[in-house]
C-alpha cells in the first residue's frame, strides 16, 4: 500500500489556515492527484467544514478539541481516508488555538505510523496583521492579546519547519518585506514563504517545499502547559446555527444582514475591550451564500459572496473566537442579534448554540525535549 503525505497546517485563529488548505487541494488535484482534508475544532458547526464540502474535497473533521487531545480521532480519520478514497495527500488543518503539534501529532504519526504516512514539513500559517500590530507604534491603540494567548501564537511559530506568511495581496512590499526580515531574524531555522492563498500568489513554490526533504516536525519545544491552558481559557469560543428570514415573508439582502451584525457586533466589541481571534459568518441558501471573516477588533470585513438573487430565508452559521469570557460574548451577540432583526424586521430562528472556553490542553502522546 502507497504512504499518504499527510500534511498539518497549523497557526493562529484567523490566520488564512482554511484558504490555505483548499486552495493548496486544489493545486494538487491540478497535478492529478487525490487529495482529502481532516477540519478540527474545539467546537461542532464549522464552516471551515461546510466551505470545504461546498469545495468538493472529501472531508473529515475532528471536534470537541484539538489533534494533539483528539489524537485517536484523527488517527482514525486518516486510516478510514486512507482505506476508502486512497488520497495522494491528506491536508490536516489544527484548530488555531493549537500548538506543540510537533511533540503531540507529528512525532507520534512518524514513530508509530510511519509506513502509512509521510509527515511533510509542518507548515505553520502566518496573518502579517499579527505581528504588525506589535511591531508597529501607530498600531499601539488596537486591541492586543494578553501575555498567555500571544504565548500560544509565539510557540506555534516557533516550532515551524515553514512559515507561510499569507494575505501577501493585502500588503505592501515594504510592510511584508519587515514582516519576512523579523521573522528570519527571530525564527533563522525556518523556511519563511510569503503567500496568497486567495489569489494563488507562490503556492507552487510552497508546494515544493512540502515535497521537498526537510525534516517534518523535529523542533520539539519546551512548552510551559500552564501559560497555554491560561491562554486557551482567556477565549470564548462560539459557534451558532440558525435561520434567518423576513417577518413578512419578502426576500431580503443577505449582505445586508451581514453586514449589519457584524457592524452592531463590532460596536460590542470596542466598547467591551474584546479582542477578536477570528469571527467568520456563512449565510446561504439554494441560489448561493455570503461568507464574511473578521480578524481584529475595528478591522474591516472580508467578503466572499456567491449568490444569483435575493430570498427570503438564509441559513446562517457563526463562529467566533474571542478573548472574552464566554458570558460576556453571549450577551454581546444576542443583542446584536436582536437588534438588526429590528432593523431590517427579520425573524432569527436558533438550531444550535455553544458558547465556552476550552479545556486544558491533555495531549494523547507527547515527545519529551531532550537535553
Amino acid at each position: 500500500m502507497k504512504k499518504v503525505q499527510m500534511v498539518l497546517l497549523g497557526g493562529f485563529l484567523g490566520a488564512g489556515k482554511t484558504t490555505t488548505m483548499i486552495q493548496m487541494a486544489k493545486v494538487l488535484q491540478e497535478q492529478g492527484k487525490q487529495v482529502a482534508i481532516i477540519t478540527n475544532d474545539q467546537g461542532k458547526e464549522l464552516i471551515d467544514t461546510e466551505l470545504a464540502q461546498i469545495s468538493g474535497l472529501e472531508t473529515k473533521e475532528v471536534t470537541g478539541g484539538c489533534f494533539c487531545c483528539r489524537f485517536e480521532d484523527l488517527y482514525e480519520h486518516l486510516n478510514q481516508l486512507t482505506l476508502e478514497k486512497k488520497p495522494d495527500y491528506i491536508i490536516c488543518e489544527a484548530v488555531g488555538s493549537c500548538t506543540d503539534l510537533a511533540a503531540t501529532v507529528i512525532q507520534p504519526l512518524k514513530q508509530n505510523y510511519a509506513n502509512e504516512f509521510t509527515t511533510v514539513p509542518l507548515t505553520i500559517v502566518v496573518d502579517p496583521a499579527r505581528l504588525l500590530a506589535e511591531l508597529n507604534e501607530e498600531e499601539a491603540g488596537r486591541l492586543l492579546f494578553s501575555q498567555s494567548v500571544s504565548y500560544i501564537f509565539e510557540k506555534q511559530l516557533a516550532e515551524a519547519d515553514i512559515i507561510a506568511v499569507n494575505k501577501l495581496d493585502q500588503y505592501t512590499e515594504e510592510e511584508m518585506d519587515r514582516v519576512v526580515t523579523y521573522l528570519h531574524q527571530r525564527y533563522p531555522n525556518s523556511i519563511i514563504q510569503p503567500i496568497s492563498a486567495t489569489t494563488g500568489v507562490n503556492l507552487a513554490p510552497l508546494l515544493d517545499l512540502w515535497n521537498s526533504t526537510i525534516p517534518s516536525g523535529h523542533k520539539l519545544l519546551d512548552i510551559d502547559y500552564s501559560v497555554y491552558a491560561e491562554g486557551e481559557a482567556k477565549l470564548a469560543w462560539m459557534n451558532m446555527l440558525g435561520d434567518v428570514k423576513h417577518s413578512d415573508g419578502k426576500a431580503f439582502d443577505p449582505q445586508q444582514w451581514v453586514d449589519g451584525l457584524l457592524s452592531k457586533l463590532n460596536g460590542h466589541f470596542l466598547r467591551e475591550k474584546m479582542a477578536v481571534a477570528h469571527l467568520k459568518v456563512h449565510a446561504g441558501n439554494d441560489t448561493g451564500y455570503v461568507k464574511a471573516s473578521v480578524v481584529q477588533t475595528g478591522a474591516a470585513p472580508i467578503y466572499t459572496n456567491s449568490y444569483s438573487q435575493m430570498g427570503n430565508q438564509y441559513r446562517v452559521v457563526l463562529n467566533i473566537r474571542i478573548e472574552a469570557s464566554p458570558g460576556l460574548l453571549d450577551l454581546v451577540v444576542s443583542d446584536a442579534i436582536a437588534s438588526i432583526d429590528q432593523d431590517l424586521e427579520t425573524v432569527w430562528d436558533q438550531t444550535y448554540h455553544e458558547c465556552f472556553s476550552p479545556l486544558p490542553p491533555q495531549p494523547t502522546h507527547r515527545m519529551k525535549v531532550t537535553s
